[in-house]
């Protein structure tokens, strides 16, 4: 009865997919699991790109601090989302969409959806390390 409520309520085109999955359960679990597969993968790639992101961001603050000690994190921001760019590639193939249902490729753009690197984060990434920035200009005017 709750069988037939349900096609009822998919209509022509439902009808067919939902008989195809129950009477093909194992190629529904094959499905869920290559879905699945991707799924981890590229959480397990986004995080790969996380503590890459860390060490790169780590090592070119030390390095810039120690030429430009009054440097922000909006002009290392500025130095170092060029090369964070470039690197982008090489760390990883693919991550998760914002929504979480599809792989997406690695660019920028994508994985900025994901993963805030902003002068935000990297001002608090190096905090994390005991490296400190100059404040930025509007914070030390009002106060």
């Amino acid at each position: 009865m709750i069988l037939a409520f349900i096609k009822g309520m998919l209509g022509s085109l439902g009808r067919p997919v939902l008989d195809l999955m129950i009477n093909n359960p194992s190629l529904v679990t094959g499905v869920l699991a290559v879905w699945l597969g991707v799924f981890v993968a590229g959480r397990l790639q986004l995080r790969h790109i996380e503590r890459k992101s860390t060490e790169l961001v780590v090592e070119m603050g030390r390095e810039l601090v120690a030429k430009k000690p009054h440097i922000t994190a909006q002009g290392l921001y500025k130095r170092i989302y060029p090369r964070w760019c470039e690197a982008l590639r090489g760390w990883a193939w693919f991550v998760p969409h914002r929504l979480d249902l599809w792989p997406v490729p690695v660019r920028p753009e994508t994985v900025q959806q994901k993963f805030p690197f902003s002068p935000q984060w990297i001002a608090e990434v190096l905090r994390q390390h005991g490296i400190r920035l100059e404040d930025n200009e509007s914070d030390t005017e009002t106060g």
